[in-house]
């Protein structure tokens, strides 16, 4: 994790090193109720809702959050927030 003073704005970064995200599917994953991985059990592997509402919570302060592939092949989560 890294965070960031901009001028016009605060980015914090998330990495991780774990599967990835197509780029095919990443705007998909915010969408609600989807899951990556459909075998699963919803009990264990959650309802799909938590990129959504991150998503959601970050544009209602003015902000964004976007992914893109990590440096270690996982998923890179920007969040950028206006000052």
């Amino acid at each position: 994790m890294a965070a960031r003073k901009k001028p016009e704005a605060l980015e914090i970064t998330v990495d991780d090193n774990g599967p990835g995200i197509p780029e095919s599917q990443r705007e998909s994953v915010f969408k609600p109720f989807f899951r990556m991985d459909q075998s699963r059990n919803a009990e264990t592997g959650g309802v799909g809702l938590g990129l959504t509402i991150a998503r959601d919570v970050v544009r209602n302060h003015g902000g964004d959050l976007v992914l893109s592939e990590s440096h270690g092949g996982g998923v890179s989560a920007l969040i950028r927030l206006p000052l």
